[in-house]
């Protein structure tokens, strides 16, 4: 009797972590459908919900999985490696194309508590951010 409750238990163990872990990967997509709704992106591969498109990357070495993938969706492809989407752009003219058009978002530095210390606040020409105050320190 205490082995058949034992085992039901797992059993009924299993069955709940399994429903919870589909639940949430439902509502996780769901998020990401929500979240990309309105965005126009570049076309990609599949995706799986936690993993993205990294199982497109397991099966040959990088640089020859990004150039099939580069072949089958164009220059300009989104892959989702892990959570985070990523825009690859394969060719030099669509590299070109992605520079010029966000040019002063590639122009700022990140800044964090050690950049403000180091940086003096962002304050020097180093470590200030992109716009009027740092073309004005170049000059100088």
């Amino acid at each position: 009797m205490m082995d058949e409750l034992s085992f039901g238990s797992c059993l009924s163990l299993a069955a709940l972590a399994t429903i919870l872990l589909l639940s949430l990967l439902v509502v996780q997509a769901a998020f990401a459908a929500k979240e990309t709704a309105g965005a126009r992106l570049p076309p990609g591969p599949w995706n799986l919900p936690v993993i993205g498109s990294l199982l497109h990357l397991v099966a040959a070495p990088p640089h020859r999985a990004l150039l099939r993938l580069a072949r089958r969706h164009g220059p300009l492809m989104l892959l989702r490696l892990g959570e985070v989407p990523v825009v690859v752009a394969s060719s030099p003219e669509a590299a070109a194309e992605v520079m010029k058009a966000n040019d002063p978002v590639f122009a700022s530095r990140p800044r964090g508590p050690t950049v403000d210390v180091l940086g003096l606040g962002g304050r020097g020409l180093i470590f200030a951010p992109y716009g009027e105050y740092w073309r004005q320190m170049r000059k100088v």
